[in-house]
């Protein structure tokens, strides 16, 4: 085969990405479709617990001048399937509340019980309107006490941002330029965490596909592995979180060893194509997930998790495990950077990508590179949905619901390039969140994969990707 119609096969790949991206959405299918029933409501019964459920409200009272909490106040909620539900809230002025299904809820604040003193709530901000999209939570409803301009109806349509199921506090719609300031650095910082944990898997893609040509489907289901370990470890057998994560990224690893070694090295050795291994990729990925199923079911699973404020700074409120998760991403993020570059074994794998054949040539043994790429590429996958399954919740199909996410951060970053499927992961997550200020929720993939199509037409090989000569 020449070099010329190697790159010409290798400039297909786009091509038969995409058809096997559609082919398998399609094949795919939820169980949990099939089995859904009428939803707990919660109406005048039993309080949903916003830890479990799988939409939730974040109510937080604030007053204007110092942005301190307002304890004690009084919060209806209403909505959907006849919910109708009151709480308080608490020291820091915040309320939880767990919903029944998704959809737009009124939420109001008893302007009876607020303090004397303080102010009051600016007309037409009282009651105010949240959509809940479908597994969204946390989907801020912000109220600010003694603000003296007349802040507008939210405009419907406007949830939490991709990956603010955390505990992060965002606002929902902005009527007033101070609040729509607070709501852009919130999603920002929410964008920022969401795309650090999303580099971790695609850093993973990047690789198998730089040293094998493999574009690997069934790599969703390598995240979700990582999630249900930790969830098996933490939250079946109690024990410690830490440990939990551990487990989940050394068994991640073994998974991945024998996953090559049972499957990926035989075919390599029957020279089987790329489109083939493809295929057989998107095979393992459905009889992974409904395995999944089979064994944890299809309901949404939660990892011990403290919902609890630990790190405010202005707008923006983190739980401790969100920070935990962005500074666990850098430092894995800075070893992944010294190894590829400092360490044999990462310009080994850098040889193996450039030119397989000259690097076997040169006495590198690629079978064992390879080996490694996959031990690490399925580690920090696990490491990956451990991360994303504290910052919300988790279930059978975690991994694949970002998949195509994924794979669109790596083909924005640039195929092969692990520093690219950072870059890639940043800028998606990031124009995702911020894109909700003013798209409903339910576009924000679409609005992602505009910018993705819009950069690749000026640079199609990608931020990071080398230009290469076709033909």
């Amino acid at each position: 085969m020449t070099i010329a119609t190697a790159h010409r096969r290798r400039a297909r790949w786009p091509v038969v990405l995409f058809a096997a991206l559609l082919a398998m959405f399609a094949l795919s299918a939820s169980p949990a479709m099939a089995s859904d029933g009428p939803a707990d409501t919660g109406a005048h019964g039993d309080i949903i617990d916003p830890a479990t459920a799988p939409e939730s409200i974040s109510v937080w009272v604030r007053v204007l001048s110092d942005k301190s909490g307002v304890a004690g106040l009084g919060v209806a909620v209403t909505g959907p399937k006849k919910f109708s539900e009151t709480f308080t809230t608490d020291a820091q002025g915040r309320v939880s509340v767990g919903l029944p299904a998704p959809g737009t809820y009124t939420v109001t604040i008893d302007e009876k019980t607020i303090p004397a003193g303080i102010g009051s709530l600016p007309t037409g901000t009282n009651p105010r309107r949240v959509d809940v999209g479908e597994t969204n939570k946390d989907v801020p409803a912000n109220f600010l006490i003694g603000a003296a301009a007349t802040v507008a109806t939210p405009t419907p349509g406007t949830t939490a941002a991709p990956g603010s199921d955390s505990g992060s506090t965002t606002g929902s719609s902005a009527g007033s330029s101070g609040e729509f300031w607070d709501l852009l650095v919130s999603k920002l910082v929410t964008g920022i965490i969401y795309g650090l944990l999303i580099a971790l898997a695609s850093i993973g893609v990047s690789l198998i596909y730089g040293t094998t040509g493999l574009n690997n489907f069934a790599h969703g289901e390598l995240v979700t592995f990582g999630a249900l370990m930790a969830y098996l470890i933490s939250g079946v057998f109690g024990l410690p979180g830490w440990l939990g994560i551990v487990g989940a990224v050394i068994l991640g690893g073994l998974f991945g060893y024998v996953q090559d070694l049972a499957i990926w090295k035989p075919l390599r050795k029957k020279g089987v194509g790329l489109v083939p291994l493809m295929i057989v990729s998107i095979g393992l990925a459905l009889a992974t997930r409904y395995i999944f199923a089979f064994f944890f079911g299809a309901d949404r699973l939660s990892l011990p998790n403290d919902p609890s404020p630990f790190l405010v700074i202005g707008p923006v409120s983190l739980r401790f495990t969100d920070v935990m998760g962005a500074v666990v991403s850098i430092v894995v993020l800075l070893a992944v950077a010294y190894i590829m570059l400092r360490t044999k074994i990462g310009k080994a794998a850098r040889a193996v990508s450039d030119n397989r054949s000259l690097a076997a040539a040169s006495g590198i043994n690629v079978d064992g590179v390879i080996r490694y790429i996959w031990i690490g590429a399925a580690a920090l996958a696990a490491l990956s949905g451990v991360l994303i399954g504290y910052y919300q919740s988790l279930r059978w199909d975690t991994g694949s619901s970002i998949l195509l996410l994924i794979f669109a951060a790596v083909t924005l970053g640039g195929l092969g390039s692990a520093f690219g499927a950072l870059v890639g992961s940043l800028v998606l997550s990031i124009f995702m969140n911020l894109s909700t200020l003013w798209l409903p929720d339910n576009l924000k993939y679409a609005a992602a994969l505009v910018v993705m199509i819009l950069i690749l037409l000026f640079r199609p090989q990608g931020i990071l990707g080398k230009r290469e000569r076709i033909g």
